[in-house]
């Protein structure tokens, strides 16, 4: 009997996708280099949070994990998903059960506690755990998700100090069988730019870039995650969209002198990075040139009774006929630009 239930709840999840994005820590947008490393921050869509001293994430190339350094005090690290955060989620979920699965190892030198949790607005299930140093370990939770549920978020936490630890994979799907590779809910990369020339309406997975700047809400915490402030914050701490109204796309020159004013590109809206960096904006110029001018300097005015000629004046300027309209700019189309935020 139980063995039917197990194969019929395998059957059931197989069916199913997977809630988390980024579970397996592909995607890194905040890789900053420098001469000897990577900085890779935290990976895109998951909100990291600890304010003590010393505090770091990161990303361990070796395993393949998310590397999370505890601060060496008291206060509480949270690394966390709002996994919700797509068009009717509600539907999907509320009423239904979540199973979830962190696999986690402690790599550092000191024991620790870890918390494991899913968290709907109305009810938690967690999962505290202890760990002996360089000892690993798989999670498993569930939770039966209220029918009036205002979010779904899952949640690691620890508040040892100095903990070392490396979260290597994190997953939940519909059902009481938590199943890792299964296609994940959001198709495609959060973050991705999307254009269109038939509508002036985005897919309801995406946001527009062709309106004025503005601040992202509570509600589009992943894309939030990606963009990282890159084109500014607003009065709330969340990230702006980038306003892409009339603007041309060009490839990132990175270094390649193609781009030979790459140098001097400028921030977007907002946003604090510029230089040869991608998103930084380039205004529109004439490559330096000149025009012939259809008279000869060489000839001679004769003299004798004849009516005054018009001579030219070597020292003055004087400026060809104007010709053009208000912008430099090839053939092109217009389009919608959009960002993919689920």
């Amino acid at each position: 009997m139980d063995s039917k239930n197990n194969n019929e709840d395998i059957l059931y999840a197989m069916q199913q996708r997977n809630l988390v994005y980024n579970y397996n820590f592909l995607n890194y947008s905040n890789q900053i280099p420098d001469a000897n490393n990577i900085d890779y921050k935290h990976p895109d869509g998951w909100v990291y949070e600890d304010i003590g001293v010393n505090a770091k994430i990161g990303f361990d190339p070796q395993s393949n994990s998310c590397m999370i350094i505890k601060s060496n005090g008291n206060d509480v690290m949270t690394f966390k998903q709002n996994i919700n955060e797509f068009p009717r989620w509600t539907d999907l979920i509320c009423g239904k059960k979540v199973s979830a699965c962190a696999l986690i190892a402690n790599v550092g030198t000191v024991d620790c506690q870890i918390i494991f949790s899913i968290y709907d607005g109305m009810n938690t299930s967690s999962d505290s755990v202890f760990f002996k140093s360089k000892e690993e370990k798989e999670i498993n939770i569930f939770l039966d998700v209220s029918p009036n549920a205002s979010t779904l978020v899952i949640s690691i936490q620890s508040n040892s100090i100095n903990a070392v630890l490396y979260i290597k994979k994190v997953f939940a799907n519909l059902g009481s069988v938590a199943l890792e590779n299964l296609p994940c809910i959001v198709e495609g990369n959060i973050g991705e730019r999307k254009q269109y020339m038939s509508t002036n309406v985005p897919p309801a997975t995406e946001l527009s870039l062709c309106d004025a700047s503005v601040e992202l809400s509570v509600s589009y915490t992943r894309l939030n995650s990606f963009l990282n402030g890159k084109f500014g914050k607003g009065a709330k701490g969340y990230s702006l969209l980038p306003d892409m109204r009339g603007y041309f796309s060009r490839a990132w020159d990175n270094k390649a002198n193609i781009d030979t004013d790459a140098n001097k590109r400028t921030a977007l809206g907002q946003g604090q990075i510029s230089g040869d960096n991608v998103g930084t904006v380039e205004l529109d110029q004439f490559k330096e040139h000149d025009h012939e001018l259809q008279f000869d300097l060489s000839g001679q005015i004769p003299a004798g009774p004849s009516a005054p000629l018009l001579s030219v004046n070597k020292m003055v300027t004087s400026n060809t006929v104007k010709n053009g309209g208000t912008e430099t700019r090839s053939k092109n189309i217009s389009e919608l630009y959009t960002m993919k935020w689920a």
